[in-house]
């Protein structure tokens, strides 16, 4: 039975750029090698995610910020908030509460908009200047929808873990790496090499 791998894409790129060939009639061998491969590029997509601040596969992130923090529009009761997230990312809902201890609720939605830009998102209010809002972003890609650039650089950085395992009796030194240890040698090769960093300048937020 063919292997399938949980990131099919990513996967692809790295089979690719290690100029390997997946084996259509798997052997167990194999199998543990491309489990291995995949486990490699979920530890990449953490540590990628981790430099640009924000997810890149999908998921769902909450945003709050206050009313009274955002910038005024072009008329009196506009305002606008800029939203850092900016990989793939939707507004689903928009709430707002009047202070600390009262209870969210859905804003009306003839007073808002999304406005996305390729860099930015914002949300565009009017009719509030105090209390706060809670923005439910829909955040990141699915592997089919992945940014050729993102899976470049989750190729090389997955490609940067396998050579610099340690070496060992089996096919490319499999029975040498546990996950526990290819997890830790895998962060601090990382961490050195930062040549992936370019893969995703596009997708580095501010801290929030």
């Amino acid at each position: 039975m063919p292997y399938t791998s949980a990131n099919p894409r990513a996967f692809a790129a790295l089979m690719t750029f290690l100029n390997l060939e997946v084996n259509g009639d798997p052997t167990t061998e194999d199998t543990a090698l491309y489990t291995w491969f995949d486990e490699l590029i979920k530890i990449s997509y953490d540590e990628a995610e981790g430099y640009c601040g924000q997810p890149l596969r999908t998921g769902n992130v909450n945003y709050q910020f206050y009313a009274s923090k955002a910038q005024r529009g072009l008329e009196a009761n506009h305002s606008w908030k800029f939203i850092p997230y900016n990989a793939g990312t939707t507004l689903t809902t928009l709430q707002w509460r009047e202070n600390e201890f009262a209870t969210y609720a859905n804003y009306d939605a003839g007073n808002f908009a999304w406005n996305a830009e390729p860099y930015a998102n914002y949300i565009i209010f009017r009719d509030k200047t105090n209390g706060q809002f809670k923005a439910t972003l829909s955040t990141g890609y699915t592997d089919a929808n992945m940014p050729y650039t993102i899976l470049q650089g989750i190729a090389e950085m997955s490609a940067l873990c396998y050579k610099q395992s340690p070496q060992g009796g089996n096919w490319f030194g499999l029975n040498s790496v546990s996950t526990g240890g290819a997890g830790q040698n895998v962060s601090n090769s990382l961490k050195t090499d930062i040549d992936w960093h370019k893969y995703f300048a596009q997708f580095v937020i501010p801290t929030v």
